[in-house]
């Protein structure tokens, strides 16, 4: 079985066809439709299932979503996504079945990144470990004894919107302040545009961060940040392993978590001496699509 994984983030879709075994057998990222109508996303996702199932010679079973936001994963339906506007109370299972005529299954896009690490990356040897995906938003995952925890209604994990500066800057979720708005990627490259005027990349960033003045002060600011909301995971969580997913981990993200780490011993936070690790995620890139085609294959029953 073959089945076709759909990464969806605020900028970017990651696609990619993936067998039984989480092999990644042909991928690519195309933007993200910028739009509030949500039949231009549709239509995109039913462009890539057509073009990636003529590559593989039709075959193509199914399509997992891996989405952004808060998703009824029992019905398929997309109840809040703050960085994509149009899909709030949204039946996309539904509509996409109807439209692609095979099986679809739609989860949180750091669930799916959750899975993939569990079963394919970072995270096989830990039961109790969180991960976290930095991207235009923060995503979040947690497993608990070796299980998902999906809470009361499955929207457990939305780590991004725990208040780390109250009543400060404005988050689409509608409330102020969010972790998301002061240690996502997309809040990097704000930040140093609000001083600079200047438009870099999280990853040019860290790449420039011994050259620009400006940069460095943006990263050392963030990484007080990270700290903060790190810190209070770790004391909540008592977790195992730290795993961060996302670009910003991928070229130079070792500065980051070298630095996190330092300050987090320095702030005293005493989980630290219970040894949980602070780690990249190995499937940077990958994650999320495989994730997301897992729903669908067998790894799916171990969720």
């Amino acid at each position: 079985m073959i089945a076709l994984g759909i990464d969806v983030g605020g900028t970017n879709l990651r696609v990619g066809a993936v067998n039984e075994l989480g092999e990644l057998l042909h991928s690519f990222r195309v933007p993200t439709p910028q739009t509030s109508n949500p039949d231009d996303l549709i239509l995109k996702i039913q462009e890539l299932y057509q073009q990636v199932n003529n590559q593989i010679n039709g075959q193509l079973s199914a399509v997992g979503l891996g989405w952004p936001g808060a998703v009824d994963r029992v019905h398929g339906v997309v109840l809040e996504t703050p960085n994509i506007s149009g899909f709030k109370d949204f039946p996309l299972k539904e509509v996409l079945s109807k439209k692609l005529n095979v099986q679809v299954q739609i989860e949180n896009d750091a669930k799916c990144a959750g899975l993939a690490e569990k079963h394919f990356g970072q995270a096989k040897n830990f039961k109790d470990f969180l991960l976290l995906t930095f991207g235009t938003g923060i995503g979040g995952v947690i497993f608990a004894n070796d299980q998902l925890v999906y809470g009361q209604n499955g929207l457990a994990g939305e780590i991004g919107h725990m208040l780390l500066h109250p009543g400060g800057r404005p988050c689409s979720c509608g409330d102020f302040g969010c972790f998301e708005k002061y240690c996502s990627a997309k809040s990097l490259e704000n930040l140093f545009f609000e001083r600079t005027k200047k438009h870099l990349s999280a990853k040019e960033l860290l790449e420039q961060k011994d050259f620009i003045p400006e940069a460095k002060i943006i990263l050392e600011a963030f990484v007080k940040d990270l700290t903060l909301g790190i810190g209070s995971l770790i004391n909540v969580f008592n977790c195992e392993a730290i795993i961060f997913s996302g670009g910003l981990f991928t070229t130079g993200g070792q500065w980051i978590l070298d630095q996190l780490h330092h300050s987090l011993k320095e702030k005293g936070f005493q989980s630290l001496k219970k040894q949980v690790q602070l780690l990249p995620s190995t499937l940077e890139g990958k994650a999320g699509i495989i994730g997301a085609a897992a729903l669908l294959l067998p790894t799916s029953n171990k969720l």
